[in-house]
């Protein structure tokens, strides 16, 4: 029999019997009904409204395996014409493309973010009429919508104070007047001011939308729009280019926070996919001390760029070399290994001023710049880090391991004693200091392994007698990275393991690591 939007004549008796369960059933037992609802085999035949109530309790209760066929039964009952079915099509459709890597087609999954709520990323292939059809709103209406929800949820939080649960950092609002925040601009030029544990950022821009990267990934939103979608209404021109943010931020006078303004698109990703430059910085008063830097044309040692014929790599490789005032060969310094030498310039400013005024020892750093990005995915990752690329790993292993390390005692003198080697990483590059410390423990000292994305394996053999001295670094606001290194740091304390945590108050930010870098090095060899 066809469905006739109501379907009820159409579903097999044990289908209606299961749907009925379900729907009057206690949350503890939908779950295992849902199971046996996708295992019955009359349930292909289901048409209309039934099949409509089947994908809903398949798509909310039967978890990402049940989406597919969800998404099969809602079209069905879509073509039959029940009122409710296209929304619950797009809703498995997006997501069965979002668990694929993809972008949702319709825009009907929000996640959240630091607290706001997110739309997830959209492809652009289905117009507003499509979604009209679907029973969906426009992208423009469900933007506005989650806007005006954010701002709902922000102005809750700066009332209630603290932050959520398992949150280190939420957004707050307060809708500050635009002449506040103009006297404030005046008085703090570089649009950054703290008042208890809330940090507020502002600036005047002409952008459509503005990202205060890379630590505070939150929109900013624009004062004196009150349409709720961010946009100028045209109530105060004189304000229309006027952007604000304001985040609540746990020990936030610890703090130190690199930011910039970066412009966003239409769809509120970044403009042309391109993060920004960072020139800002706030520091808390009660914030490590800003760490000396000498400017490029200022050192006392000497940079040198070099070229390195790989046999392993099957490729020429740039190194970066440090080398302290007055260097000599025969010094037989301690060296110091690192990944990312095309970024190693302003850990090389710090460390210079520090051997200069004798707070840091002197040494030499031997930095190996990473893979060119290429046609070939994240080829930095493959060979810094295990379980990507075997082949790639193990061949980047015996360049830096074997290679670097013969070129730069032959070519510097360097020590080849275990005790006055390190190899230093921070991000993916902390992995990589951390697998060669493992993996080569007779060789290097000291592992200086700084936010680190990859947690200690259960199944590793770490020997705490024969293995290096680590030193880890990590922030509280970088997620992921700051509860790989955190783990790392009770691995090692359980297991007896010689090694130095330091916790700061930073995002994944460069300004953490080139400032823990030369405390490091003195650590290891001061």
């Amino acid at each position: 029999m066809a469905g006739d939007g109501n379907g009820d004549a159409a579903a097999p008796a044990e289908v209606t019997d299961l749907l009925a369960r379900i729907e009057m059933a206690e949350p503890a037992e939908v779950p295992m009904l849902v199971q046996l609802l996708a295992r019955t085999p009359e349930l292909q035949q289901a048409q209309g409204a039934n099949a409509l109530r089947a994908a809903r309790a398949l798509s909310v209760h039967g978890g990402p395996q049940m989406f597919s066929i969800a998404g099969e039964l809602a079209a069905r009952a879509h073509r039959d014409g029940v009122p409710g079915a296209g929304t619950v099509f797009a809703e498995c459709a997006d997501k069965m493309n979002l668990l694929s890597g993809r972008p949702q087609q319709f825009g009907t999954v929000v996640t959240t973010h630091l607290g706001d709520l997110v739309l997830a990323p959209v492809d652009g292939s289905v117009d507003d009429d499509s979604r009209a059809r679907m029973g969906l709103p426009t992208l423009d209406q469900r933007r506005t919508e989650i806007d005006r929800r954010n701002r709902e949820l922000a102005r809750e939080r700066a009332a209630d104070g603290g932050l959520p649960p398992g949150q280190r950092m939420c957004r707050v609002w307060r809708d500050p007047p635009p002449e506040f925040l103009t006297a404030q601009l005046a008085a703090h030029p570089e649009g950054c001011w703290a008042d208890g544990d809330e940090l507020t950022l502002a600036c005047r821009s002409d952008a459509v939308g503005l990202l205060p990267g890379p630590v505070i990934e939150l929109p900013m939103w624009r004062v004196g729009a009150e349409d709720g979608n961010g946009r100028s209404n045209g109530t105060d021109g004189s304000h229309g280019d006027l952007w604000a943010l304001s985040v609540r931020i746990e020990r936030l006078s610890e703090a130190v926070i690199g930011y910039g303004f970066w412009p966003l698109d239409d769809g509120g990703g970044l403009l042309g996919g391109q993060r920004g430059p960072v020139p800002h910085r706030f520091r808390g008063p009660d914030a490590p001390a800003e760490v000396p830097s000498h400017p490029d044309n200022e050192l006392r040692g000497l940079t040198q760029t070099h070229t390195l014929d790989s046999t392993s790599l099957r490729t020429r490789r740039t190194i970066t070399v440090y080398l302290p005032p007055n260097h000599s060969p025969a010094e037989r310094l301690p060296v110091l290994y690192a990944t990312d030498g095309g970024m190693i310039g302003p850990y090389i400013r710090r460390l210079d001023a520090g051997v200069a005024n004798e707070t840091v020892p002197r040494f030499v750093l031997v930095a190996a710049h990473s893979a060119p990005m290429g046609g070939y995915g994240n080829e930095r990752a493959m060979e810094y880090l295990p379980g990507f690329d075997n082949d790639r790993f193990d061949r980047h292993q015996r360049f830096f391991v074997e290679e670097l390390s013969a070129w730069a005692e032959q070519s510097f003198g360097v020590s080849d004693d275990r005790s006055q080697r390190g190899v230093f990483g921070a991000s993916d590059g902390g992995g990589h200091a951390l697998a060669v410390g493992h993996m080569h423990r007779d060789k290097y000292g000291h592992a200086m392994a700084y936010s680190t994305g990859m947690p200690p394996n259960e199944q590793m053999n770490w020997n705490a007698a024969e293995a290096p001295f680590v030193h880890l670094c990590a922030g509280t606001l970088e997620g992921g990275f700051h509860q790989a290194t955190e783990a790392w740091a009770a691995w090692l304390h359980f297991a007896k393991s010689p090694h130095d945590w330091t916790e700061r108050v930073c995002g994944h930010d460069l300004i953490q690591w080139i400032e823990e870098l030369p405390r490091a090095v003195t650590r290891a060899w001061g």
